[in-house]
């Protein structure tokens, strides 16, 4: 049976002493893919693992269990090429960000390193002519040049789950070159959207001179084809919770701790990217010209995220003091409008609040295509709640009939706010179908 060699940063597992399942957007979306195909998963293991023979010991179950295939990467590598290379220079640059953006050479050999090291294992698991590859994200740009200077005749896909930003941002990239050549090695490039696809190919014609078609780019005797393909959520997963009895649980545990209050929901990771200060100051004026505080609860749930940079680390105290400054305000007897969850919730009461939600609001700065949107929209069946989604988020371009904001303008974020919640529930539901 030919084989996908599924390659990302991470498995969606940590391997420290035990073996822990992690969540994220591509290990839900790569659920719903079709059972019967023989699909192997190359990623870093993450965590610590102390000794070779117990490194040994997990690896060998986790491939047993899951056909995952575990990287372990030294410490000082990690760090250099994930919290530096990757989530210090690329994802800033990646989401318009520039004034977060770092660049240390140190980072850049590191990052070349590491995906030299991924591309060794992922030579590892090819038996057949035909089997693929499939690379997602920016952590492994070189990756699909490495892998075809190595085989030729190998076949390469790679997905940008972020944005491709314009071609004045990119260049701004002392590797620039090294980097879009890395891509090119793909026969296939995605993107979320046709928007990022065209700023890619703007971006290869003025650092790299080459000329493109409008899905094709010829170079060095090989076609690189580039396609907009849109990730999506396993929608089977949530028609099965929102069946289960852990749901039903959830659903009236908080229905009835929420009892007569309109809920407006967020969830994210707690990312700059988010622009989850800028949501609180709709929320702050909001409330500041409401006469219904009383009955209106905001709940933020934020995922911890990439503790050990030094940006996070500061977003983190920015928003724990805006939500006491907007609480200290706000708060009466009765209620207190902002609950901010910082930590991870499970399935069942992600999906029981996803359905008692009034409003969810997605108002990213930048996103590449952003799943809450559509997890939500999926849980909404006797609610009938409004979504309002940043027309910056690459879900937009899907989802129009959400009420769409700019989440610079603070104005419009709360007349999106009454307006949603003002709503007649004819208007949300030819919304929603």
């Amino acid at each position: 049976m030919k084989s996908i060699v599924n390659v990302s940063n991470r498995l969606p597992i940590t391997i420290d002493e035990t073996i822990k399942r992690s969540a994220g957007g591509l290990a839900a979306a790569m659920e719903g893919l079709d059972s019967n195909l023989n699909l192997k998963w190359v990623g870093w293991a993450g965590g610590t693992v102390q000794g070779a023979a117990q490194r040994d010991r997990l690896t060998k179950e986790v491939r047993e269990r899951f056909n995952y295939i575990s990287i372990f990467l030294d410490p000082q590598d990690a760090a250099d090429y994930y919290d530096g290379y990757s989530n210090s220079s690329l994802w800033p640059l990646f989401h318009y960000m520039t004034t977060y953006a770092c660049f240390d050479h140190r980072w850049y050999d590191a990052y070349r390193k590491v995906n030299h090291i991924f591309a060794q294992s992922v030579l590892e698991e090819i038996q057949e002519p035909g089997d693929l590859v499939w690379v997602h994200d920016y952590h492994l740009m070189l990756l699909p040049a490495i892998l075809k200077e190595q085989r030729p005749d190998m076949k390469v896909g790679f997905f940008l789950h972020t944005p491709f930003p314009s071609s004045e941002i990119f260049r701004c990239h002392p590797n620039r070159e090294a980097l879009l050549w890395g891509l090119l090695g793909a026969d296939l490039i995605g993107f979320q959207t046709f928007g990022y696809l065209r700023h890619f190919r703007s971006t290869v014609l003025r650092t790299l001179g080459l000329e493109s078609e409008m899905n094709t780019i010829a170079h060095d005797q090989q076609i690189t084809s580039l396609g907009v393909y849109p990730i999506g959520i396993n929608a089977g997963k949530f028609e099965q919770e929102l069946r289960s009895d852990n749901y039903s649980k959830y659903l009236i545990e908080y229905g009835q701790a929420y009892h007569g209050k309109k809920i407006i929901l967020s969830v994210e990771r707690l990312d700059y990217t988010k622009g989850i200060p800028r949501r609180l100051d709709a929320v702050e004026q909001f409330l500041s010209k409401s006469s219904k505080k009383e009955s209106i609860v905001f709940i933020f749930i934020c995922v911890p995220s990439r503790e050990d940079v030094a940006a996070y680390q500061m977003l983190i105290e920015e928003v724990q003091g805006r939500v006491s400054q907007i609480n200290g305000k706000h708060s009466t007897i009765k209620n207190v409008p902002v609950h901010f969850i910082h930590q991870s919730i499970n399935f069942s009461q992600l999906c029981a609040l996803y359905s008692l939600s009034d409003v969810c609001m997605v108002t990213p700065l930048i996103d590449g295509m952003n799943l809450v949107a559509k997890e939500y929209i999926a849980c909404q069946r006797e609610k009938s709640g409004v979504l309002i989604l940043s027309e910056f988020a690459g879900a937009a371009q899907e989802l129009p009939d959400a009420l769409i904001v700019n989440p610079y303008d603070t104005k419009q974020m709360v007349a999106s706010l009454h307006e949603a919640l003002d709503m007649s529930l004819e208007d949300r539901q030819k919304r929603l179908a």
